[in-house]
């Protein structure tokens, strides 16, 4: 599977998960961050540098939606696998709801 088609998934597996995607430059200034999710007014948000190479953009995406309970939700086994692989060490956690 290309790069592209994984990256078209997983931004397509947020907005199914309803969580907003955005890419904005987040080096700036002081900020000097890949990206993340956050919540903003009891919203989930994701949010990466738009400035990432698109491997990069899925691996932040990788690793902040296999924090995510994606099991309601159709992923095809080769990306359902790269989630579990960005799976963090601390993701003993439940995953977020």
């Amino acid at each position: 599977m290309k790069d592209e088609e994984v990256l078209e998934i997983l931004e397509e597996a947020a907005r199914r998960l309803s969580i907003k995607l955005d890419y904005d430059d987040l080096r700036k200034g002081e900020v000097n961050t890949e990206g993340g999710m956050f919540l903003l007014k009891g919203e989930k948000r994701i949010l990466i540098h738009r400035g990432l190479s698109t491997k990069d953009r899925i691996d932040v995406l990788s690793r902040v939606l296999s924090d995510v309970d994606t099991e309601e939700i159709h992923l095809p086994p080769a990306v359902r696998k790269r989630l579990d692989k960005a799976r963090t060490p601390a993701a003993g956690n439940p995953p977020i709801e």
